[in-house]
């Protein structure tokens, strides 16, 4: 069990490392390298494919279907779409932490389709720099996703509307962080009122709250 886990560690930080280098013009893992990660490693719970643009969203479904106890998936800058999250939604049955920070091709779509799929595991999403989502995927996630401890969010698309549906969806929040330009006091206010386990608190660029 201890070689298997250093092993699982040592590969993923390898992959990490490959993929950071130079910034993102070295994508070296394909679906290719998802096959043998799934065959290889059938315990393992979390993957990060950071800026890994080649990786395509079938294999991330094959990976899942090996390994049964998977949890924490971290997307960040891959060229995942709405076919892809909402897939995920389906098929990760035991997902908790999803990061699809700078997955920039989202939209409505599949977010709505990922928070029906998953809201009852779903304790960590980060939603920032993704730019494309409205009030309408907040709304899914304030009344599916009745779990998460932690959010965050980043889109000038975004407005009272959408923050309302988490303050009274999501109760459970301890860290909450908004990068959402037209958000105004009363969002705010429902955030004080409602989400009483509040630890953290980021408000970037809201730029239309007040002292009250």
């Amino acid at each position: 069990m201890q070689e298997e886990a250093r092993l699982i560690n040592q590969f993923l930080l390898n992959v990490e490392t490959m993929s950071k280098q130079n910034g993102i013009r070295n994508s070296y893992l394909s679906d290719f390298g998802l096959v043998a990660i799934g065959d290889g490693f059938t315990k393992l719970e979390s993957l990060s494919l950071y800026w890994c643009l080649n990786v395509t969203y079938v294999e991330l479904i094959y990976i899942v279907e090996k390994c049964k106890f998977f949890k924490c998936l971290d997307l960040e800058g891959c060229c995942i779409g709405d076919e892809g999250v909402a897939a995920i939604g389906k098929y990760y049955t035991r997902l908790e932490d999803l990061n699809l920070l700078q997955c920039t091709s989202l939209t409505d779509s599949g977010l709505v389709q990922l928070a029906l799929g998953r809201g009852r595991t779903l304790k960590s999403l980060c939603l920032a720099d993704c730019r494309s989502p409205t009030g309408i995927s907040l709304e899914a996630v304030g009344l599916y996703c009745i779990s998460l401890d932690a959010l965050s969010i980043e889109s000038e698309f975004i407005n009272n509307e959408g923050l309302l549906s988490i303050a009274k969806g999501c109760s459970l929040l301890k860290s909450l962080k908004l990068n959402c330009i037209n958000i105004t006091d009363e969002a705010l206010q429902a955030v004080g009122k409602f989400c009483l386990l509040l630890e953290f608190l980021a408000l970037s660029q809201c730029e239309k709250l007040t002292d009250k």
